[in-house]
């Protein structure tokens, strides 16, 4: 098979084939694609959109289908591009294509290294899951399990790695005393931790982002947004959260932590919706099997809060009685380790990048490959 790399812009034909990718190769079951926001990055017209700069590549074979694909991601006056929206058949030969494209116009840009995956930026999604592949849950980095081996096959490093911890349901026997110790502690100093209502939605997600927008900013590929593009990128949580499981911390009347918990839709939430998903969703969030602990922040110099907030979220895990995973953290935080005597199983996560300065080793390429540019 013989195969060949195109440099699009926002031609239809080149669209659709990039689009359909994912559904050739995942089940229904494990697809987490969202065709909108793809498109909407592919056209310029994703919020985001202003920050960056998008260069779509696609592969293809000799009847015209798709092979590979990827987004390389410039950012003005950075040196790291980021190569995100990556899917691709277990096929060295068209991903070295695809890779060596991406690493040319990385350097036509300037740009000294390239860091992934990152789908155009961190706040859409990023890295790669390694291991324990089975259905993915929401919010999860999901690819096939032979991603990060096509990646190292042609020199990316890699540099992060990150962990989510599957817990059992919290039996009504166990109790740890030195997180409980914590939570008392904390409100007998005055702090308070409740969960806001639905009536304080729009005021609690603005909390948030003064809190995640400094503490997030020590992340890889993290970068700045505004309060309003941060609103319009996640208001989509009105309609999945369940109160209870969102925490909110508070000191003299400002916010300086919080816990964002919600239902396990699995993948029901991606794509265009159905009536029958509609209902999904709403089953789902009435009744949950389980959780998903998304994102936890705590200013730093309110020491002990973390424990404390994780304590106020285990009552509520208690009360339910499902199980839960805390998902996606970054290797050294602390809170990797909370209630480690609950975790079932631990999920790992990487984030890549290769120096363009180490050429690496590269995969054979077929002679009859070539690259084209529309």
């Amino acid at each position: 098979m013989n195969y060949h790399v195109i440099n699009f812009s926002q031609e239809e034909s080149y669209l659709k084939k990039f689009l359909e990718l994912p559904g050739h190769l995942y089940t229904s079951r494990e697809l987490m694609q969202n065709p909108e926001e793809e498109r909407q990055i592919l056209t310029g017209t994703h919020v985001l959109s202003h920050y960056f700069t998008v260069l779509p590549l696609l592969v293809l074979n000799d009847r015209e289908e798709p092979v590979s694909r990827a987004v390389l991601t410039v950012y003005p006056e950075d040196p790291t591009a980021c190569l995100g929206f990556f899917e691709s058949q277990d096929t060295e030969e068209a991903a070295a294509l695809l890779f060596m494209e991406a690493e040319r116009l990385a350097k036509k840009h300037k740009c000294t290294g390239i860091q992934g995956p990152i789908d155009a930026s961190f706040w859409i999604r990023y890295r790669f899951k390694t291991n324990h592949f089975g259905r993915p849950y929401t919010g999860e980095p999901f690819n096939k399990d032979y991603y990060p081996r096509l990646w190292t096959a042609f020199g990316y490093k890699i540099t992060d790695r990150y962990y989510s911890n599957r817990y059992r349901p919290v039996d009504p026997s166990h109790r740890n005393q030195k997180f409980a110790s914590r939570l008392a502690e904390k409100r007998a100093e005055g702090y308070v931790i409740q969960s806001p209502s639905s009536a304080d939605f729009d005021r609690t997600l603005r909390e948030v982002y003064g809190l995640l927008i400094e503490l997030y900013r020590h992340f890889p590929g993290y970068r700045w947004i505004t309060e309003e593009e941060f609103v319009s990128l996640y208001c989509y949580l009105r309609r999945l959260i369940r109160y209870p499981m969102v925490k909110m911390a508070y000191r003299h009347g400002q916010p300086v932590g919080f816990f964002i918990s919600i239902p396990d839709y699995q993948n029901t939430v991606y794509g265009k919706l159905r009536l029958m998903d509609y209902l999904r969703i709403l089953l789902t969030r009435l009744h949950p099997r389980s959780y998903v602990m998304l994102y936890m922040g705590i200013d730093s110099s309110h020491r002990g809060l973390g424990k404390a907030m994780a304590e106020a979220i285990r009552e509520e895990l208690l009360k339910a009685g499902v199980p839960s995973t805390g998902a996606l953290i970054r290797q050294g935080n602390v809170n990797k380790d909370y209630f480690r005597e609950l975790v079932e199983s631990e999920l790992e996560y990487v984030l890549l990048r290769k120096d363009l300065s180490d050429s690496g080793p590269s995969p054979r390429i077929p002679e009859d490959s070539e690259e084209r540019q529309t």
